[in-house]
């Protein structure tokens, strides 16, 4: 039988990646599964090379600081691509690393790449696509915009859909979810949402629960709900809580048992973003990144926007405070404006269902796993 290595490098792309595994683990049950990532791909039946998930970071900057994981990351890849190649590598999103690192490497080992979840080079640094073309055999994409852009460039890609689509459905009834979370069915609750990481807890959390004091001094009947990520420890999001100014209850388990629940969201700028969307739920989008990270972005930045519920509509439907925008005063401002504004929120419930239909048909890993079955099958006899 084959065998595959994936290579992601943050907790979103560990998450994707594993339920790539699982489908292809169900349609190839011999198939050999190794990786650099994270817990969710050793879960789902990967043998990890080494856990990088740790080391997300947003820039250069940022990414400075795991330098000597990189390189560790790097020399113990290279061991395992010579000592046991696999038939493919999957590298997953992670474009800092995974294009003019990972595949480099991959090639000189003559191992074909499929690179699973585009880099943003639609948004910046444009300059990734020559390693694209150079070392990738085949782009597997969620955006049907990403799937025009790489056409352009003359570089072979399938848009398979956004995973998102089948995942966004809550495991309980709005009635368990309510007396699973301990929250009053009468009054209005707003969500919070800071982000999967520990940097974007450190800088999104404090900012949003500042936000929520002032929100609930003006709309004293609101109510609080913060789903924890599962990559965030419990002890980093209570300790934040606890500090708070404001009654917050913070939601184990599904995210989408808690979105199902929400009148509105503040939401950190990321994948969270199009979960929030997908369940119809009104937000204000938020961002900050460390200065240096935000001034080299500015200067690069092709795209007017930056959320990616704006991005997929190709027009501004959710407001988006970043950087030194980003204050408590402003976001919960901008918050109450749009809990007080019914036809608002109408009008941006029914923009988040073109922007729903826009992420494609059900079925995004199938396809997926169907065009690594392909590719496995040039290179052996799997079908």
């Amino acid at each position: 039988m084959p065998s595959v290595c994936f290579v992601a490098g943050d907790p979103s792309g560990d998450i994707q990646a594993a339920r790539l595994i699982e489908t292809l683990k169900r349609r190839l049950p011999g198939l050999t599964v190794t990786a650099l990532g994270g817990a969710a791909m050793r879960r789902a039946g990967a043998v990890l090379l080494d856990d990088l998930t740790h080391t997300a970071s947003i820039g250069p900057f940022d990414a400075a600081r795991h330098l000597a994981r990189f390189i560790r990351a790097k020399r113990l890849l290279d061991d395992h691509l010579r000592r046991q190649p696999p038939t493919l590598v999957i590298l997953v999103d992670f474009g800092d690393f995974n294009l003019p690192v990972i595949a480099p490497l991959v090639k000189r080992h003559g191992i074909p790449i499929l690179y699973y979840i585009s880099p943003q080079v639609w948004a910046w640094g444009r300059w990734r696509l020559r390693y694209v073309r150079r070392y990738v055999d085949r782009m597997v994409v969620f955006f049907p915009f990403e799937e025009a852009l790489y056409r352009r460039e003359g570089i072979p890609v399938t848009w398979v859909g956004h995973p998102l689509v089948d995942q966004a459905r809550p495991s309980l009834s709005k009635e368990a979810a309510l007396q699973h979370f301990g929250l009053n069915p009468w009054r209005r609750t707003v969500g919070l949402l800071p982000g999967s990481r520990d940097h974007e807890i450190a800088r999104h959390l404090p900012l949003m629960l500042s936000a929520a004091a002032r929100i609930a001094w003006r709309m004293p009947g609101v109510q609080f709900l913060l789903p924890r990520a599962p990559t965030v420890p419990e002890g980093l999001v209570r300790q934040h809580v606890l500090r708070a100014c404001v009654d917050v209850r913070i939601a184990e388990g599904s995210i989408y048992d808690a979105l199902q629940l929400m009148d509105a969201a503040l939401v950190a700028s990321g994948t969270a973003t199009l979960d929030t969307a997908l369940c119809g739920v009104p937000m204000v989008v938020v961002y900050r990144a460390s200065w240096p990270t935000y001034v080299a972005a500015r200067a690069v930045i092709r795209v007017p926007h930056i959320a990616l519920v704006n991005v997929v509509a190709e027009r501004k439907v959710v407001p988006e405070l970043i950087q030194y925008r980003a204050t408590p005063a402003r976001v919960a401002g901008a918050l109450v404006k749009l809990l007080r504004d019914e036809e608002r929120c109408a009008s941006m419930k029914e923009a988040l269902r073109e922007v729903k239909a826009r992420l494609g048909p059900a079925g995004a890993i199938e396809r997926a796993a169907r065009v690594v079955r392909e590719m496995l099958a040039q290179k052996s006899d799997v079908r």
